[in-house]
């Protein structure tokens, strides 16, 4: 894995410093990519976009706040993450119209969904109205023309049993590892299977970047 230098970053709210350490690339071999985006590593802590201020406990979007100008903060504090209540309260801000937050919002929520799937054993799979109701506002908001929410495109629509729909995203020509998770996903859709799986890579694949799962 592969860190940035330690910065400190200003809350837009209190003026208060957070610790950031960018985290830039993680081995693959330490690291589980799931067919939702999720990246999974025991070695390495999730790094998300938004989170709570450690002083003010104010929600805040990391990469929006400005670098502090002090090399050394003595006050500075590390973030709070959000659970996944606070981020239906936050989704009910973002959602008025398309936006990257609210795409972010989205993502997160159906990935924390996923979570009570994401085990070797295949189970039903079983969305509350909620869930369900936030994976086809997902996908409405998806830019088509990005080859990584293409396939996001074709593994919600799976996860939500349009098997059909779920073939169109994968029709347009694949390369590399986007190609190899297409293969794994028609697999999928060919037998009907919802649930989430792990996505087997290339073995000459060393690194995942992270903005993979936003």
């Amino acid at each position: 894995m592969k860190y940035g230098t330690e910065i400190y970053k200003e809350c837009n709210h209190c003026g208060g410093s957070l610790t950031l350490r960018p985290l830039l690339e993680v081995n693959a071999r330490c690291a589980t990519l799931w067919s939702d985006g999720y990246v999974d590593s025991p070695m390495v802590p999730e790094q998300p976009l938004l989170v709570k201020c450690g002083h003010c406990k104010a929600e805040v979007w990391l990469p929006e706040l400005k670098v502090s100008a002090f090399e050394y903060a003595d006050n500075a504090l590390e973030y709070l993450t959000l659970d996944e209540d606070g981020l239906w309260i936050l989704l009910e801000e973002y959602r008025k119209q398309p936006s990257e937050h609210q795409l972010y919002i989205r993502l997160k929520l159906w990935q924390l969904a996923n979570h009570k799937y994401r085990r070797e054993k295949t189970i039903p799979v079983q969305w509350s109205s909620r869930e369900r109701s936030n994976m086809k506002d997902l996908l409405l908001i998806l830019d088509m023309n990005s080859v990584q929410e293409r396939l996001l495109a074709a593994e919600l629509l799976r996860q939500l049993g349009d098997f059909e729909g779920a073939e169109g995203p994968l029709q347009a020509p694949l390369e590399g590892n986007a190609f190899e998770v297409s293969k794994q996903l028609l697999q999928r859709i060919k037998h009907k299977q919802q649930q989430v799986f792990k996505c087997y890579q290339q073995a000459s694949t060393n690194e995942l970047k992270t903005s993979y799962c936003g």
